[in-house]
């Protein structure tokens, strides 16, 4: 190793060294619905002291009877595995809508203002998976998981190795791992079904 590599690489392992240092990992997904391109989405994880944040960004535009728009964002807080916020903003051609799931003291307080669906309930025991979290970090066997802009907790069940499916509302979700993170998720949805797969 050259007298250069040496030191960019010292420089590095002391940056990483810093307290307050924080660490991003993006990874991007094309989001296809019959096998025609439809959208993207990006998902990102930056590490920072004991705080994680899970971000999922995606645009996705159809042709359903009219034309489709959807901007949806999901932005979650975690501290030591444990979830502190989590907030999802929905930008389309049907409306604006938000939804929040936030710890107070002992529970969390839920405020969704969704399409056609409102909660404003609360949740007691601690979530330790959400949508965005389990883009990056495969479950150890967990039964229930956070829908984030319903608000609730939903079953979720290991039906193979590698491989997740998650009840929303009536709709199976199946979430497929590679290396621990997932590679490729296909999404049930009453206006359209569509699939989530990690560009190459």
């Amino acid at each position: 190793m050259s007298v250069f590599k040496k030191l960019v690489a010292g420089v590095v392992f002391t940056l990483l060294s810093i307290p307050g240092h924080s660490e991003v990992e993006k990874r991007i997904y094309d989001i296809t619905a019959a096998g025609i391109r439809i959208g993207e989405m990006v998902a990102t994880r930056e590490t920072k002291d004991n705080y994680t944040w899970y971000t999922l960004h995606s645009k996705v535009s159809f042709w359903f009877f009219v034309r489709v728009s959807v901007d949806y964002a999901v932005t979650s807080v975690y501290k030591n595995n444990h979830l502190i916020t989590s907030t999802v903003v929905t930008t389309s051609n049907k409306g604006n809508f938000k939804s929040s799931v936030r710890w107070k003291d002992d529970h969390y307080s839920v405020d969704v203002d969704g399409y056609k669906y409102k909660n404003n309930t609360s949740i007691k025991d601690s979530i330790e998976y959400n949508s965005a979290r389990l883009y990056f970090e495969y479950p150890p066997g967990i039964t229930t998981i956070l829908a984030d802009n319903y608000g609730i907790m939903v079953p979720a069940d290991n039906i193979e190795e590698n491989v997740y499916s998650v009840n929303v509302q009536g709709n199976k979700n199946r979430f497929f791992f590679q290396r621990g993170k997932i590679f490729r998720a296909i999404m049930h949805h009453p206006v359209k079904n569509f699939e989530v797969k990690l560009k190459p």
